[in-house]
């Protein structure tokens, strides 16, 4: 079991201020019951985000708060009806939403006792129906109000990172959902201890390791009754592909971590390899500063495979150290784009802008 206060004191000193998202589920409960226990208690502010999605999500609210309460933390709450978003979105955001989110009938009972903790003898096939359908589209943008309200509380309180409760289990779950729908290696890898601002002290722990913790020790959480729809991709990898696989070899999942480990460095050797091509453009920088770029007759000396991994280095660096929405066919159309007879023209996917000028992609 890892040593919370230890990893703490590698990222923090003794007065930075530590931003926690919490959904008062398993593995972001046990990350807040952990920190609770150290020197960094004093430091802590728990963010919740109540996604509005099922009549549980204001219970967990006030469970938070009864936290807070107990334990003197500071805590930042902000809630999105996803069902019903506000006037206030712009029209795009609008007809995003009505494509993306189906409303389901509320038949849903309540327990009140917030004394017991919801994870015990716990059918896949029956429980709560949710508010709306959890749809991969829904949870991108789930993921994206999350993380703005996380970074704009990270910023109001001037701190370094974002501590999330990924586990081994979800970083395993992603590596097959990524590779049964195409991915370059960052895909594949998609977790690390530290991203950017985001920090995964959990992230070699099983989800198994974390319920026995907190069983062990009587400890509240929540369980997300959805997480058990298997008509949800990822659902079903975990309740029906994964657990095949352990059967083959009880160690599946700390094998499958090594290589996971091992894809991080060869994706770190290759990053330097492009990395010094287009640091060597930098050098005889006649552009602003602010403008990067590099020659096509240099970029055509490169291998196919390097050449590729150039295209999804800047698309990665140009969308947050993502490469989510970039496909196969995306890179071999910038491919074309900068082999095209076309002068002083602009390709554009997602955040990534390159524009033609003569014999420079500028980017």
């Amino acid at each position: 079991m890892i040593d919370i206060e230890k990893f703490l004191e590698k990222y923090y000193k003794k007065n930075d201020k530590i931003i926690l998202a919490c959904s008062t589920w398993p593995d972001s409960m046990f990350l807040l019951y952990k920190i609770l226990k150290t020197k960094y208690k004093k430091n802590l502010i728990v963010c919740h985000f109540n996604h509005k999605t099922r009549v549980e999500t204001d219970r967990e609210e006030e469970f938070i708060k009864q936290i807070w309460k107990k334990e003197k933390f500071k805590v930042e709450i902000t809630k999105y009806d996803f069902k019903n978003p506000p006037n206030s979105l712009n029209k795009e955001e609008q007809i995003t939403k009505k494509k993306k989110l189906q409303p389901l009938v509320n038949n849903i009972s309540s327990n009140k006792d917030l004394k017991q903790p919801f994870v015990k003898n716990i059918s896949p096939n029956k429980g709560l129906q949710p508010l709306v359908h959890f749809t991969n589209s829904f949870e991108e943008l789930a993921r994206e109000k999350r993380y703005t309200f996380f970074r704009n509380i990270k910023k109001k309180y001037n701190a370094k990172y974002i501590i999330t409760a990924h586990h081994l289990d979800d970083k395993i779950e992603t590596f097959y959902f990524n590779l049964n729908r195409w991915s370059k290696l960052s895909g594949l890898i998609n977790m690390t201890e530290i991203s950017l601002d985001i920090l995964r002290p959990i992230l070699n722990i099983k989800k198994s390791e974390i319920l026995d913790y907190l069983n062990k020790n009587n400890l509240k959480y929540f369980i997300d009754k959805s997480n058990f729809d298997i008509n949800i991709s990822r659902n079903y990898l975990r309740h029906e592909i994964i657990p095949k696989f352990e059967k083959i070899n009880k160690n599946f999942k700390q094998n499958i971590s090594k290589t996971l480990n091992y894809f991080e460095n060869l994706k770190e050797f290759i990053d330097e390899e492009v990395k010094k091509f287009l640091d060597s453009f930098l050098i005889s920088n006649n552009h602003s500063s602010n403008k990067k770029f590099f020659e096509i007759k240099s970029f055509n000396l490169l291998s196919n495979f390097l050449q590729k991994e150039v295209i999804r280095y800047i698309y990665y660096i140009s969308n947050n150290n993502s490469t989510i929405w970039l496909s196969e066919a995306n890179i071999n159309e910038i491919i074309k784009f900068i082999n095209g007879k076309n002068n002083k023209t602009i390709k554009e996917i997602k955040n990534l802008k390159m524009k033609k000028d003569n014999n420079l992609i500028i980017y």
